[in-house]
């Protein structure tokens, strides 16, 4: 059953009757606590998926708002980092509003169409769902909108499947296999996509983290936050793609504390505009990530990079060369073939003392970029 806790507190919502004049927004964050919708013998309750919003016009107007934001500020403000905050955060908000606005207004046409009253409709701020009755003939017209993707029966689950999956949520083992495999046990994910737990960190809100990792570049990130939304949805409150975003479900309803996907992406620094090192993101999100991102570079697994790499890169170098025959295994090749030539040896080691230089003297790339 697709988003079965989702289903359980969206469900008394959908039968109340007045709330307000225009679609009611709801959110992984927001979803209402309670449970059983009731359906009439003419209408049933279901998930409306439709295409995606094109934000072509919306990043234009941002980007130009944030471009004279940005030179406004250098008649008052003269710390760069400062400016570079300040701007961020400016682009994030107004960014933000906009698709609200833009999300509103298509789930306002849509129902429009349909003839459904938004009273009686929910609809995501951050992705292209609804969630309202349908009776057979809205939901025959429904199937046939070019700009409906699918259409899913909505079922609330009971109480006691409720409750059953809350104490699932209270171990590592069971949070991984409820949020990352189907309901038949398949994977949800591609192979080498990985994930583990982080309960009770945070500095502010304490918050529990499902770790996703083993990303190859921040383009996936949105590729695997749908793959896991198969199961449970998961939203992302800001919009942005990057390396440290984190997404919001509604598994945390009910919890004692929520429970979000953080998305991690190999040898890439974290953040938006303004990057971060390892260090910095470390200390904001409460435990440490260098054991989900460091890779290239790291001979010896201890998840950051000096000169005992490249240490590493020159004994196994010397090895390869004086075992008639030897080879690089694809693990070694992974970690200390830094400029990917298919072997490691002195200049791979030099690069890794370069780096390490480098950020012992206040550098933040990561080892691809420092490399370009």
């Amino acid at each position: 059953m697709k988003k079965r806790l989702l289903s359980a507190v969206l469900a008394a919502a959908l039968s109340m009757t007045a709330l307000t004049a225009v679609p009611t927004a709801v959110t992984a964050e927001n979803a209402p606590e309670t449970a059983a919708s009731e359906e009439t013998a003419q209408t049933k309750n279901y998930w409306i998926f439709y295409k995606n919003i094109d934000t072509s016009e919306i990043d234009t107007i941002v980007s130009q708002k944030t471009h004279d934001y940005q030179y406004s500020l250098y008649d008052t403000v003269s710390d760069q980092r400062e400016i570079e905050k300040m701007v961020t955060d400016y682009y994030k908000r107004i960014r933000l509003d906009m698709l609200k606005e833009a999300f509103g207004k298509k789930s306002a046409e849509i129902l429009a169409e349909l003839g459904v009253e938004p009273t009686n409709a929910f609809c995501s701020q951050f992705a292209p769902t609804i969630v309202c009755p349908l009776t057979d003939e809205q939901y025959e017209k429904a199937k046939k909108m070019d700009i409906i993707t699918g259409v899913d029966v909505y079922e609330p689950v009971s109480v006691s499947e409720a409750s059953d999956l809350k104490n699932i949520l209270s171990t590592k083992e069971g949070i991984i296999n409820e949020c990352t495999l189907s309901e038949t046990g398949e994977p949800l994910c591609d192979e080498h996509i990985k994930f583990d737990v982080q309960f009770n960190v945070g500095n502010e809100t304490k918050t529990d983290y499902l770790v996703v990792y083993g990303l190859k570049s921040s383009k996936e990130i949105s590729q695997v936050a749908k793959q896991l939304s198969q199961k449970h949805l998961w939203e992302n409150p800001t919009m942005e793609v990057y390396s440290g975003v984190r997404y919001s479900s509604a598994l945390s309803k009910g919890r004692e504390r929520p429970l979000k996907a953080v998305f991690l992406v190999e040898d890439e620094l974290l953040g938006w505009v303004t990057k971060v090192s390892v260090k910095t993101f470390s200390e904001s999100a409460g435990f440490d990530t260098a054991p989900y991102i460091i890779s290239l570079g790291d001979g010896n697994g201890d998840y950051k990079i000096d000169a005992v790499d490249a240490s590493e890169a020159l004994n196994l170098y010397s090895k390869v060369q004086t075992d008639n025959g030897g080879a690089y295994t694809a693990e070694q090749l992974k970690h200390l073939d830094v400029d990917k030539d298919g072997a490691v040896n002195a200049l791979d080691a030099s690069a890794i003392l370069s780096y390490y230089a480098f950020t012992a003297t206040g550098g933040e790339a990561s080892l691809p970029d420092f490399l370009k």
